[in-house]
This record gives C-alpha cells, structure tokens and sequence, in this order.
C-alpha cells in the first residue's frame, strides 16, 4: 500500500456519488425496479426497488468478521457515535428486521446479532408503505440472510477473532428434499468495543461549582448466544415457515476512570481532589421466540391468502448497573447498585388478502395486531460511608406494570401503467397505552391514529428512472423511557425517564433519480422529514458536580438532507463507488434549556475494490463524518479510513478475510454540551489497533440445481408485517 498517499485520499473524499440503472426499455420498468444491475459482471454494492435500497453484503469487504452494524457503514447517511450506536440519517429510530419477521432484540443489538458472513442482502425502507408497522422515524432495516437453493445437504461455518478481544462463531445446517426444507443452526459472540475517554465538566448547584476533569477507558461488548431451527414447506400452492430461536444476550458497558476535581463556593477556599471511579452496567436477557407463516395461493392468477404470528417471551431480563467511587489509597467512599429485572413477552399476527385485479395490479387488504407486555421492579442501594456497607433504599423501591395493544388495518393498491410504477396504501391503528408505577405515577391512553404512504416511479429509456415516496411515521415511546425514576450512567452522570412523553411524529420524504452513463451509474436522492415533539436528552446541573439527563419532547425538526453517489469502472481490476450525504437540521425549540438550530452536516464515503486474482480482492475506504448540532451543542467532524483483503480457496468453499479499521487512528468523537449551570466537553477515541480474521466455510453436495417445487429463491420482505 506505499503508493497510495494519505493526502490524496483526503482530497478524494470530497467527491460524491451514488448508484443504480436504468431500464433500457418500458416494457423491462417492472424488472429494472426491483433486480440488482452490475458492472462489467460484477454486482453492485447498493441496488433500488420501487420502496428500498438493498445492500449487498458480499460486496462489503470491510464488514468481514463483523455483523450487519458493519455492512451499513458503507451506506451513505450512517454514522456510528462513541458509544458504538447506528444512526442513520441523523436518527436511531429504525425497525429491525430478519428474513421479514421482527427481531428478538432491538436496534443496534438487533444488528449485532447477526454476523456479516450469514447475510445475504440488507434491504433499507426508508418510506415504508402502509402495510407495514409504522414505528421508526428513519424507517426499516430488514436483513436478508444466506439460504440454500440447493438439494441436499447445505453445511456452513463462519468464525472471526480481532485484536480487540472480539471472538465469534455460527453454523447453520440445511437439508432440502423436494418441498421440504429443515435448518438448524447457532452463534455465539462476544464482540468488543474499547476506547480512550476524556472528559471536562463544570456544574453549579447549590451554590457549588464543580469543575471535573476525567480520564480513562471505557468499554462496550455485544455477547450473543442464539440458537435456531425451523421446517418450510413450498409446493407452489401452500407455503409453510415454522421458526424457533431462543437464547441469551448480555451487553455490559462501563467505564474506569481517574477524576480531578476542583470545587468552590463562596464562603470557603476550592478545594482539590482527586478520586477513582468505576462503573458497570449490564442487561442480560434469556428470550425465546416462534414464528409461524403460512400462505396459500387461490388460484393461477395468482390470488393468495396469508397468515402469520410471531410470539416473543423473555422469561428473565436484568438490567444492573454499578457505580463506584474511591479516594487514590483504595478505600471507598460512595457507590450504588440499582436492579431492575423484568419479565416481557409480545405477540405479533397478521391476515392478508391480495388480489391481482389485473396482471399488473393488486389490492392488499390486511388486518395486523401487535400486544407488548412488561412487569417487574426497580431498586437500589447506596453505599452508607459509616457503615461501610450498601443499605438498600426501601423508599426508592418502585414495581411497574407496561402493556400497549395495537390492532391496524391496512389497505394497500400497487400497479404499474406503461412506464409508470405506483402503489398507495392507508394503515389505521387503535392504541391502548397503560403503564402503572403503584409507589410513584400511572399513565392511560386511548387513541386512534391514520398512515398514509405512496410510491412512485416513471421509467424512460433516455431519462433514467425518477421515484416519489411519502409515509407518516412515528417514534412510541417504550416503557424505558417513561419510568420516573433514576439510574446511573456513571457516579456523575445520571438519568431520569419522563412519564408524561408523547409520541414523536413524523412526515416522512424522499425523490430519487438512477441512471446508467456508459460504464458508470448514478443516482441523486433528496429526503425531508418534518418532525413534531421530538424526543430528547437534556442535560443539566444536578448537585455538586452532578449532571441529570432528563428525556423530554424537546421541540420540532425539520431535516432535509441530497444524497449523490457514483460507481464506476475505472480498469477491469478496479471498481470506485464514492458517495456523500449532505444534511440540513432545523430545530426549534420549546423545552426550557434547549436552544434553536441551524445547522448542516454530512457524511462522504471512497470506497475502493481491486481484484488482484481471480480469488483474491481488496477493499480501502475512506470515510469522513461532518459537523453534528445538538439540542445542547456540537459533535465534531472526524474521517478514518479502513483496509480489507479476501481470498477464496477450494473452489469457493473456504474464504478468509482481513480488516484492518481505522488504519491511521483518525476516528475521534469530540462532543460539546452548554447550558446557563453546565458546560461539558467530551473527548473519545477508539483503543488502536482494531484488527479482525474472519474464516467461512461452506460445504454443499454437488448438485446445485433445485427440484420443481421445491423453495428454491431466497426469501423477500415484500410485505408480511407481523
């Protein structure tokens, strides 16, 4: 890598760029929406349909030995903040989605769950249509994983290790036979993320100040231990999924770290100190699930009838933290220990009829219901100094109870006109929201809410192909961020939920046009988002030397953001795709200690593949990450830079691969947060070096040509939302 100069990567990045195809005739339009293109014979990274983007992960060399968070970093508009969370497009309220069914876990876990050398494809919808769940400012994330086309036998393994302690390994094993298929499989993983912390804060209460300067590391780790198996069935005519996953997750994070203090007041000399902390916190679930489908084609035009359910139970969920704080000779002085153990289960079923009115034309009509219920307790004991133990705190005990039930109906019209491809939908959902804290609050709601969606896409053979989407959104507040009590993030950083939250609501945008141009192919995107009641930390002066971050709806947003990315050709050898997103915040505030906004950012991503052999590849990309506004300050704009090498052997069977991350040890998160009692400024940088070994194995018998009838493609979120 001596030939390729640092600078010119910099200057490199600040090209934009994007991809896709256009149809070369109006009768292909159908086809052109929803299939990957590829150049020169080798598949494209990003692909569109008529509703979505799909990344193809195999093409995300740097995702080697990581998960699904790994495979969308390559993809205009996400960003991953210090604490190792996804955001995409400026928010992380997403849907997660395995195989078209809802995930055990939620968010960034539910990401990490899945390693990258099991997924096939992850589909992003960004304007979701009608009949799917309405949850998510930023939309769905559905991953696609790898399936076996094949009779017989289907046998893979993948495992991965990295320098920073990070070890993994699924199997997963199928045996197919004419319409019958049967899958068994499992992963475990522990995956780790370190970095150096630093830290500057100055609070007044009381009337103290306290300025605090820290310095440490801290830590977050993903440990997953799932277990899966399930039977389909496909004759053409019925189609069948039983699927059983269970097992157990445990996320701890923490920090240690050294303090210097200096406090002043005005009736004494400041005083210094200088002390030690270390603080843990850990969520550990054991969680089962099942999922049902089934459908049944009516008749040759291709009438069908569907039904599905999925059941969620956690029979143990434990969320502990810890803070600890002692003087630099060992002996402690202050600490706590909260629990709080839950036991939740959910259940999810749907009913769909569809109706090919046309050959080009369908009308959904669907019926869906969602119940989500929660119980357990919250308590804490603080560490008595006189004592020299921890004293439990009967009157902070607080037991809840959470239950919300949805029921939705849904009507949905997709067709296509000549070169013109639309669909249009309208979901209706009854709310029943009821939460009870009997020691503190309780909260009751009833409501009726309507969702709107529509998609459109015209096709030209000269033009290119233009796309329109709309849907209305909204982020619900789950029962973590309602409880009014306090926990720890660490012994100066504390957190308050907020039982009186409302729901954020959000109008959801976007305009695209793809295009091929010789050997290279482009798109340009254009969303917007208006958002009312947008939910928030604040964060401000607690006691002496002590922030409270108190979740709130923090005021209205508009967010507009041009995404632009090009991929293209240069030699047979060499494949660039550059990209870039450029963002523009609008915030107005209406919480007291937020202030109004006005602000841009954006994200520019140079990635680069080179076939070396015809076995072997390699990946080098460069990624910059703008400027970020908050409600209370600033995050600062950082690039890194990653390599990645992959060779196959036997044939395609084995494949090992190597990534390096951030390779020149760029990446830093520099945060500032400002208010009349408070200044903060936070400094993290990532623990150097971040090296990971993945190794694949595949073993297939040696036909590879499926029986009639047998389920032979891989399975598409196309619209089962359960």
């Amino acid at each position: 890598m001596a030939h390729i100069k640092p600078k010119a990567l910099l200057l490199s990045l600040l090209c934009f760029a994007a991809t896709n195809l256009q149809a070369q005739q109006t009768e292909r339009a159908d086809s052109t929406l929803m299939q990957e293109v590829s150049i020169n014979g080798q598949r494209q990274r990003i692909s569109y349909r008529l509703d979505r983007q799909r990344v193809d992960a195999s093409q995300v060399l740097t995702a080697q030995g990581g998960t699904a968070f790994d495979v969308l970093r390559s993809v205009p508009g996400v960003v991953v903040d210090a604490d190792g969370g996804l955001s995409f497009r400026g928010s992380q309220e997403f849907l997660v989605y395995v195989d078209g069914k809802p995930s055990p876990l939620s968010g960034t876990e539910a990401l990490q769950m899945i390693g990258a050398a099991s997924i096939k494809d992850i589909e992003i919808l960004t304007t979701p249509s009608a009949k799917y769940k309405t949850d998510g400012d930023v939309g769905i994330i559905n991953i696609v994983t790898k399936r076996s086309e094949t009779e017989g036998w289907d046998i893979a393994v993948n495992g991965t290790a990295s320098t920073w302690r990070t070890l993994s390994l699924d199997t997963k094993i199928n045996y197919r036979t004419g319409h019958h298929n049967i899958y068994v499989g499992g992963q475990g993983s522990d995956i780790h993320n370190k970095s150096q912390f630093e830290q500057e804060k100055q609070t007044s209460a009381k009337g103290t100040t306290v300025t605090s300067y820290a310095d440490g590391t801290r830590f977050r780790d993903f440990r997953t231990y799932i277990g899966q198996g399930g039977y389909e069935f496909n004759d053409g005519w019925h189609m069948l999924n039983i699927d059983l996953q269970g097992g157990r997750t445990i996320n701890p994070r923490g920090g240690d770290m050294t303090y210097k203090t200096l406090t002043s007041t005005s009736f004494a000399a400041p005083l210094e100190g200088m002390e030690e902390a270390h603080d843990r916190y850990k969520l550990t679930k054991k969680l089962f699930q099942t999922a049902i489908d089934y459908t049944w084609k009516l008749n040759e035009r291709g009438d069908e009838v569907s039904i599905a359910n999925r059941f969620r139970y956690d029979r143990f969920s434990e969320e502990y933290t810890e803070s600890n704080m002692f003087d630099m000779n060992g002996a402690r002085q202050e600490g706590t220990r909260g629990y709080e153990t839950e036991h939740h289960w959910d259940c999810d079923g749907a009913f769909a009829y569809k109706l090919h009115y046309r050959k080009q034309g369908t009308l959904e009509l669907g019926y869906q219901y969602t119940t989500y219920s929660e119980h357990g307790d919250y308590r804490i004991c603080y560490w008595d100094l006189p004592q020299q133990a921890f004293v439990w705190q009967d009157n902070l005990y607080a037991p809840f109870y959470y239950r919300r039930q949805t029921h939705s109906s849904y009507a949905q019209v997709n067709d296509r006109i000549g070169p013109l491809h639309f669909d249009a939908g309208l979901r209706i959902d009854h709310l029943k929201d009821d939460m009870d804290l009997p020691t503190i609050t309780s909260r009751h709601k009833k409501y009726t809410e309507f969702y709107p969606s529509a998609h459109l896409a015209y096709t030209t053979n000269k033009a290119g192909t233009f796309t329109l989407g709309y849907s209305r959104r909204t982020n619900r507040p789950g029962i973590w961020k309602l409880e009014p009590y306090i926990t720890y993030e660490d012994y100066h950083t504390r957190i308050i939920g907020n039982p009186d939250l409302e729901s954020e609501y959000i109008h959801s945008m976007e305009a695209s046009w793809r295009k091929m141009v010789g050997n290279t192919q482009l798109v340009l995107s254009g969303y917007a988002r208006r958002e009312t009641g947008v939910v928030d930390y604040v964060r401000r002066a607690y006691d002496a030397g002590v922030t409270l971050d108190s979740i709130i709806n923090a005021g209205n947003e508009w967010c507009e953001g041009i995404e632009l990315q090009v991929t293209t050709k240069p030699t047979r050898w060499w494949q660039l795709t550059a990209n870039g997103c450029l963002s523009f915040h609008n915030f107005r505030a209406k919480y007291e200690g937020c202030t109004n906004t006005h602000a841009t950012s954006g994200t520019a991503g140079w990635i680069n593949t080179f076939r070396l052999a015809k076995n072997t590849a390699l990946q080098f990309d460069g990624h910059f990450v703008g400027m970020e506004h908050l409600t209370q300050g600033k995050e600062s704009s950082y690039v890194f830079f990653d390599l990645a090498a992959r060779q196959s052997l036997l044939q395609g069977k084995l494949q090992l691969g190597l990534v390096w991350h951030d390779i020149f040890h760029t990446a830093r998160y520099h945060s500032i947060r400002t208010s009349s009692l408070l200044s903060s400024e936070t400094w993290v940088r990532p623990t150097y070096p971040n090296i990971v070994l993945s190794v694949s194995y595949r073993f297939r018998q040696p036909s590879t040509k499926a029986k009639e009838g047998a389920i032979s493609k891989e399975a598409e979120f196309v619209g089962k939302d359960f």
